[in-house]
């Protein structure tokens, strides 16, 4: 029962806070290959439920905004800007880097559930999205149990 817990434990931090879950388990006393696959099944669990569950969570807002600005016409009020400053400079990022940028450099800095409802938001569409995203954190997942076990 006790590795159970300390293997659910790594599995969920790998979920959350992927950079700090090879620490944790090399902490509860787990090896390399141990904390490889933890890791591994940690970040693929928890891209694919933040990614999922973020894709619906963007649709209903995507709906209350359409709802929200149908009234605001009937009412006779102007609708709010969609362009602004800060949303140029989101599309300049999007287009500059893509999903390879977002999948290349954002698990281990933003955290899974953060790429994960970023790539729902801008590249659903993209049918590369899910593969290029589980790659990433099973290639992060080695390079970041190698450099925690050269840190333990």
């Amino acid at each position: 029962m006790q590795e159970f817990l300390s293997a659910l434990t790594v599995v969920v931090t790998a979920m959350v806070k992927f950079l700090f879950a090879g620490l944790v388990s090399y902490g509860m006393g787990h090896g390399f290959v141990e904390t490889l696959v933890y890791m591994a099944v940690g970040s693929c669990a928890g891209m694919l439920l933040f990614y999922f569950s973020g894709k619906g969570l963007l649709e209903w807002f995507r709906q209350r905004y359409v709802r929200r600005s149908k009234a605001r016409m009937i009412q006779g009020l102007m609708p709010k800007p969609v362009f602004t400053r800060t949303n140029r400079m989101i599309v300049r990022i999007k287009h500059r880097y893509g999903i390879i940028g977002l999948a290349a450099f954002a698990p281990p800095t933003l955290s899974i559930p953060i790429t994960a409802l970023l790539a729902a938001k801008y590249f659903r569409h993209d049918r590369r999205t899910l593969p290029a995203l589980l790659g990433s954190v099973l290639v992060w997942s080695v390079i970041l149990s190698v450099a925690w076990s050269f840190i333990r």
